[in-house]
């Protein structure tokens, strides 16, 4: 019984971090002026927080039916997912985070409707690791559900 309440709260976990996270890539292709780009990046940001929470329950509730289970550490498809959610994590919070943090100041400080070049050239520059973390994330629900090694 516990482990079932456990998986349940690891599924509502990965849907509430990781579906936000899809929805990143989209809303932040659609500014089409300096204003909408403020209020895309406020949004962003408020949204951030439950890929934080789901991602921390993710990983706790994880390993916990790791160490339940001892012998998915000795899976390939367990492993797997916590070596490609790691990669994940690294993309989106180091990669990305550490380009957007340095574009922030330039798109708020900003006058007048024309989008900055510099949130241009990074907003083309983290399109494809955009691709990569929603691929990583496919193949991570899909190892976690098929279970094929």
């Amino acid at each position: 019984m516990f482990y079932s309440l456990l998986l349940l709260l690891h599924v509502l976990a990965a849907i509430i971090g990781i579906g936000v996270t899809f929805a990143f890539p989209v809303i932040s292709t659609m500014p089409q002026n300096l204003s909408q780009l403020k209020h895309t990046l406020v949004l962003m940001k408020r949204l951030e927080k439950y890929p934080q929470i789901g991602g921390a329950i993710l990983i706790i509730t994880g390993f916990i039916m790791g160490y339940l289970s001892p012998s998915y550490f000795k899976e390939i498809w367990f492993v797997g997912s916590i070596v490609l959610y790691i990669i994940v994590e690294f993309l989106i919070y180091v990669v990305i985070g550490a380009k957007m943090k340095k574009v922030m100041p330039v798109v708020m400080d900003s006058k007048g409707e024309e989008i900055p070049k510099e949130y241009k050239a990074v907003a083309k520059a983290t399109t494809p690791i955009h691709m990569v973390v929603t691929l990583l994330a496919i193949l991570i629900i899909v190892l976690m559900s098929v279970k094929p090694f």
